[in-house]
């Protein structure tokens, strides 16, 4: 029995928001304890507009459960769930970072492409936490059949010492998870979905695959491969072929790996890698077959040079003083997501 006298109620105290979703807002926070312990994390809130909505709760409460136990070091850990003045909220790590659409945002102010090794690297760390929660199984030793669903450029972040963490398992799937059920919606950002999700089939670990392929092509050349927010015109987009060759953007890519990515966004699934592991295998042989190769230290080398005026050691904990006005509630250009809808950007010169 626990000695009530070694008890202590932990606070949370909400600095500012970073990041904006289609379901809710999250906050970088301080978790609070005895003797003066404090915890830099984040805080994920449903909007209140969805506050009476129980399919939100239940996608909040979903994800927490499903990544409780999603120990790794490629995916964004989740300490608790919370109440926070009747709305539900989850307590994470926080990532003192940028997502994949930050960098490329940022490679597209100068006009720049990713060094392809360092692109193949990222989505081998994501390839990796998703071979790890595809295949994890439940403290009963059941699978869990996890598929994420929402494998997109926001929802890959890389902290600035350059270790790559999948987020987001909000409309993720799993055996014991309450998610949408795909035959009646689509689930997911219309961009990223694999053909099968755009038919209302359901989703698993080979559609997860289909989307970091797409996440790879993005990363690549700061494109998109099927620029639509319409699922029929997505569908359609689909059955002409395989997107503009990444070659033509930049042909300082290696043909190798854009073979690599075009087994990940096959259409057929029998055409895909079938599992996640050998993506990592595939792309990992790909990467130091020939001797060394790119780590977290040379990622974080690169964001260095490409983001030289952010403070990359220091996180700024100090909450923003009211103004009366619209900037209170701003949000880290760095750090936020997108909604629901996807946005394009223009092609860039080089």
């Amino acid at each position: 029995m626990i000695d009530e006298s070694i008890l202590f109620e932990s606070q949370y105290r909400i600095l500012r928001p970073i990041a904006e979703g289609g379901m809710g807002r999250v906050y970088l926070a301080e978790q609070l304890g005895k003797s003066g312990f404090s915890k830099t994390v984040a805080i994920k809130v449903i909007h209140s507009d969805h506050l009476k909505s129980s399919v939100f709760r239940n996608l909040l409460i979903g994800e927490a459960k499903l990544t409780a136990d999603l120990v790794h070091e490629n995916i964004l850990q989740v300490y608790q769930l919370i109440d926070i003045r009747g709305a539900d909220a989850i307590v994470m790590e926080y990532v003192h970072g940028v997502t994949i659409e930050g960098i490329n945002a940022r490679l597209d102010d100068i006009e720049d492409y990713i060094q392809p090794d360092l692109a193949a690297f990222i989505v081998s760390r994501v390839a990796r936490a998703l071979a790890y929660a595809h295949s994890k199984r439940g403290r009963d030793g059941r699978a869990l059949g996890i598929v994420h669903r929402d494998v997109t450029p926001t929802n890959i972040l890389i902290n600035w010492q350059g270790v790559v963490k999948l987020s987001d398992f909000g409309i993720a799937k799993a055996a014991d998870i309450r998610s949408i059920d795909e035959k009646h919606a689509i689930v997911g950002k219309t961009p990223y979905l694999s053909p099968e999700q755009a038919r209302h089939e359901s989703a698993d670990g080979l559609s997860d695959i289909f989307a970091l392929g797409l996440v790879l092509y993005e990363a690549l050349v700061g494109r998109i491969a099927y620029p639509t927010n319409d699922v029929s015109e997505l569908v359609a987009m689909h059955e002409a072929g395989p997107p503009t060759s990444v070659l033509s953007y930049n042909p300082d890519i290696p043909p190798q790996l854009e073979q690599i990515m075009l087994r990940m966004m096959a259409m057929d699934r029998a055409d895909r890698y079938q599992s996640a592991a050998d993506v990592v295998t595939t792309l990992e042989l790909f990467l130091y077959a020939s001797g060394y190769g790119p780590t977290n230290e040379k990622l974080r080398d690169y964001l260095e040079i490409l983001f030289p005026n952010v403070d990359k050691t220091r996180i700024d904990l100090t909450p923003p003083k009211p103004t009366g006005g619209k900037n209170e509630d701003s949000v880290d250009p760095t750090e936020a997501k997108l909604g629901s809808k996807t946005v394009f950007r223009r092609p860039r010169t080089r």
